[in-house]
């Protein structure tokens, strides 16, 4: 045990004062005449130890609280908890935590700007030639080299404001990993964060005996939230010139209710759709936005709400990309009907294409792929189409003609075996009105419909995960679906000709094959998320030759280039550093616009709950980590490091807590001790 102020010790000096007191009895005697002294001679003899002990036990309470009343003033701390800043070969880190949530409001300015000047005050105290490492969640190379103190006081005015969330566990293995890449045999770091628990995660962190700890939690002013969690679109495509709904999650992290809160979305700038929401207290609500594409092409679309001081995830940024026409691709020797479908129709691209000689390219950017009954494919074209349709393309197979059981392989995977071929005339007898692929197309079924006849099928065996759409009147499915990845694939049991079925000749022919391709139209991804999304892949992409991609802002005042890779006809995009903010980014392809792409800030800090500040310590300890204290920012500030750190020892309340008990038993021993 050290004392911060070790001075006061002198003090103890004065317990001679209550030992005199004892000695010499100072009180003066009062003469009083009594007539038998007998009887007082009794009483004085009978009373003599008991007034002993009583003025002994009195001596020593008063000792007691004279002896702790002086070590609580001399501040009594742990030795162990001294820090190591001003060793030498020892390594100084400050983590400042710069993501969103430390934008909010403190009793001053910002949690941000707090963490910022009390990390100068930090710097300004210890020794000049300390050498500093400044840590944020940016990850800046520039500042992961040991600085003096006028370059770590640089680096901290140029800090980025604006950094991704990070798990506290990869910022404390990367402090180490370069402690030690630098050689220092310890180090100390200070650790500026808000403490959310949904980024205050140690679980994977590897703890280092030679790094001590100092936690410096930030508390916010303002608690509670709203925001806009995500958005999608109810049906998966969008036509210029049609109504189209767009969804959207509110979230209210409050305890108080919000009534009558306006959420605006905007197009290109122009404001497009208004409605109000009403949220209980930590409720959500998910309302639906009507809106209309005036034009083909990318939309830069944005639906955003007031709500101060937290304004970071008012706003969710998104990209509406409005073909001019879909591809459909129609794998087979001969074209069946389907090509008197798509084929003289302006919003649709039809190609045939003979399975021996296929195009990769057309295929993964067609957003309907066809297999018809004369289709004859190997399995490495069979797996080539389930790789497409799992990200995002439809799938419409019928069985061959020549064979049932060709393509086996590609009904294997979608959990479908062919039992035997059924040459019984039969028809279409019920129809899944529930299912969301006649949702939109039936909207009154009549009494007596005309539905199809089937002359023959193949009768199929499925394992219970393809739904079926259509059913004949003997039990066997007709039409099958069934999800694969982000697309969707159907299984027809009977085929187009017209000694199989009058399919082609139905009314539901061609609404059904309609819905087919918008079905699988591609969306792509709406929006990204910084700091989350560092792979992009796109498979409507193509690179030839040498090329240059590059990220940029609207203004042209921020570049990003990010490593490119071809795999399987698809384009891998790797962004290493983190786009500076939520907003709009186009593509360039050789300085030409390829696409724009929709950026929002991640919605993990979105809901202001903190771990609780007597527990950050523990959970740190459980990790393995040595921590030396819990500051506040304000100790930098008004007092030096030491004694911030020996204001932080709970010992001198321990012996203030016994100067009071010590009074407190003078006090009753005087009174009731008789």
């Amino acid at each position: 045990m050290q004392f911060l102020y070790p001075s006061m010790l002198w003090g103890l000096f004065a317990l001679a004062i209550p030992i005199l007191i004892h000695l010499f009895n100072f009180r003066r005697h009062k003469l009083v005449y009594f007539s038998n002294t007998a009887v007082l001679r009794s009483i004085q003899q009978e009373n003599a130890k008991t007034r002993k002990l009583k003025y002994l036990v009195t001596l020593l309470l008063r000792c007691l609280f004279i002896a702790a009343l002086v070590l609580a003033f001399a501040f009594p701390y742990k030795p162990e908890k001294q820090l190591n800043v001003n060793t030498e070969n020892n390594l100084v880190g400050i983590y400042i935590d710069n993501s969103m949530s430390m934008k909010g409001q403190s009793q001053r300015t910002t949690m941000l700007e707090d963490a910022r000047q009390s990390a100068r005050d930090l710097v300004h105290q210890l020794s000049p030639s300390s050498r500093y490492l400044l840590m944020t969640n940016s990850f800046e190379i520039q500042n992961e080299y040991p600085m003096n103190q006028e370059e770590m006081l640089d680096q901290l005015d140029r800090m980025n404001p604006d950094g991704a969330p990070m798990p506290m566990g990869e910022v404390m293995d990367r402090f180490e990993m370069l402690s030690h890449q630098h050689g220092f045999k310890t180090s100390t770091l200070f650790v500026y964060s808000d403490f959310q628990e949904n980024t205050f995660d140690l679980s994977a962190a590897k703890a280092d005996t030679t790094m001590q700890v100092i936690v410096v939690p930030m508390m916010p002013e303002f608690k509670a939230n709203l925001y806009i969690d995500s958005v999608w679109l109810a049906s998966p495509i969008v036509q210029a010139g049609l109504t189209n709904d767009l969804m959207v999650r509110v979230v209210n992290q409050g305890d108080k209710e919000v009534k009558g809160l306006p959420v605006n979305f905007t197009m290109n700038g122009t404001m497009t759709a208004s409605t109000t929401v009403d949220l209980e207290k930590n409720g959500m609500a998910e309302l639906p936005m009507q809106f209309v594409v005036e034009r083909n092409g990318e939309q830069k679309c944005s639906v955003s709400l007031m709500d101060h001081p937290i304004i970071f995830d008012d706003s969710y940024n998104f990209v509406l990309s409005v073909k001019p026409s879909l591809s459909v691709v129609e794998l087979g020797t001969e074209p069946s009907n389907c090509a008197l479908v798509f084929e003289d129709d302006e919003q649709f691209r039809y190609t045939l294409m003979e399975p021996s000689h296929f195009d990769l390219s057309a295929l993964t950017q067609a957003q309907l792929l066809i297999v018809n009954e004369t289709a004859k494919m190997n399995e490495t074209l069979q797996q080539t189409l389930l790789d497409i349709v799992s990200e995002g393309s439809s799938l419409m197979v019928f069985p061959s003609v020549d064979d049932p059981k060709n393509n086996s392989y590609l009904y294997q995977k979608l959990g479908l075996a062919m039992v035997e071929a059924d040459t019984n005339t039969t028809a279409v007898e019920d129809l899944a009105m529930q299912h969301a692929f006649f949702s939109d197309m039936i909207l009154d079924m009549p009494q007596h419909p005309d539905l199809p006849k089937v002359k023959q099928h193949v009768r199929l065996r499925s394992n219970g995960i393809p739904t079926p759409l259509l059913t004949l009147k003997n039990g066997d499915p007709l039409l099958l679906s069934e999800t694969v990845g982000k697309g969707q694939t159907f299984v027809m049991a009977t085929a187009l000709n017209p000694k199989w079925s009058d399919f082609a000749d139905n009314a539901l022919f061609v609404p059904m094959m309609v819905k087919e391709a918008f079905v699988g139209g591609k969306m792509g991804r709406l929006s990204y998320t910084i700091g989350t999304d560092k792979m992009l892949v796109l498979n409507d992409m193509s690179l030839e030759g040498d090329h240059k991609i590059l990220f940029t802002n609207e203004d042209r005042s921020f570049e990003l280039m990010p490593a490119s890779d071809v795999r399987n006809g698809k384009v891998y995009l790797y962004l290493n550093d983190n786009l500076p903010a939520a907003g709009f980014y186009d593509l360039l392809v050789n300085d030409t616009i390829n696409r724009v792409t929709a950026w929002n800030e991640s919605r993990v800090e979105s809901k202001m709950v903190f771990a609780d500040r007597d527990k950050i310590e523990p959970q740190f300890k459980k990790a393995g980590f040595n921590v030396a204290a819990v500051l506040d920012t304000t100790d930098f500030a008004t007092a030096d490091l030491v004694e911030a750190m020996a204001h932080q020892s709970s010992q001198w309340k321990l012996f203030a807590l016994i100067a009071l008990l010590a009074l407190l038993g003078e006090i009753l021993v005087l009174r009731f001790w008789k």
